[in-house]
């Protein structure tokens, strides 16, 4: 039974390494400050597994069809597109696959919009901060996508080089996650960073819940055989 484990658990590597070095090399870097070191699935567990990271998150899947948001009124949760009933399982079950795996967050920021503070809660749990500096761009307003970015790459300077032994996350909206990490994550998914001393942000990789939880599952099945 451990032995098909093991060999299962190597074939699943293989494919989402495969899967994790396209969208690597297809992802443009944004700026001078950035770079980037494609890991294999299992290596950016592990990575996480060791903390220090920062694990930024694009929110958890929203209604379909939806409201227009009032960025206005960012905490008012009736003016605006929130998350559905699949994106509330998804952010709890994501967020037990972190737990299982042992991968911590010491200390979890979100976008003050609800669909990112509803990801924050169900994914982390209560314990977050809302940080204005995650907040969407606002169509047609003053907060353009490179006011965010600027704003969020000087965060990530004030949060270098991270939390020894635990993780950072942060949670925020598409656009800002693709300029500050150079990656298109689909809602709910991770990138994954890595802040050096002097504020250059390093993105390792991305992993997604389902990824997650197939691992767990892995860890609990082989926990079991032996």
């Amino acid at each position: 039974m451990a032995h098909f484990i093991q060999r299962l658990a190597s074939q699943f590597a293989c494919l989402t390494g495969l899967l994790l070095a396209t969208a690597m090399v297809s992802a443009p870097a944004q700026a001078s400050e950035q770079s980037s070191a494609a890991l294999s699935t299992q290596e950016l567990i592990a990575a996480m597994q060791d903390g220090g990271l920062v694990l930024l998150v694009r929110h958890e899947r929203t209604e379909v069809p939806s409201r227009s948001d009032d960025y206005s009124q960012p905490t008012e949760c009736r003016v605006q597109r929130n998350l559905s009933l699949a994106g509330v399982a998804g952010a709890h079950e994501t967020g037990v696959s972190l737990r299982l795996l042992g991968i911590e967050a010491g200390r979890v920021l979100t976008s003050p919009m609800c669909r990112a503070a509803e990801t924050a809660r169900y994914m982390f749990g209560v314990d977050y901060e809302h940080d204005d500096s995650l907040m969407h761009h606002v169509p047609g307003g003053d907060r353009n996508l490179d006011v965010a970015e600027t704003e969020v790459r000087a965060r990530l300077a004030e949060l270098a080089p991270g939390l020894p032994g635990s993780n950072i996350a942060m949670i925020t909206h598409g656009g800002t996650v693709f300029r500050v990490s150079g990656l298109r994550l689909t809602e709910g998914e991770i990138a994954v960073l890595r802040l050096d001393d002097d504020g250059t942000v390093t993105t390792l990789g991305q992993i997604a819940g389902s990824t997650l939880g197939a691992y767990a599952r892995l860890a609990l099945e082989a926990a079991e055989a032996n």
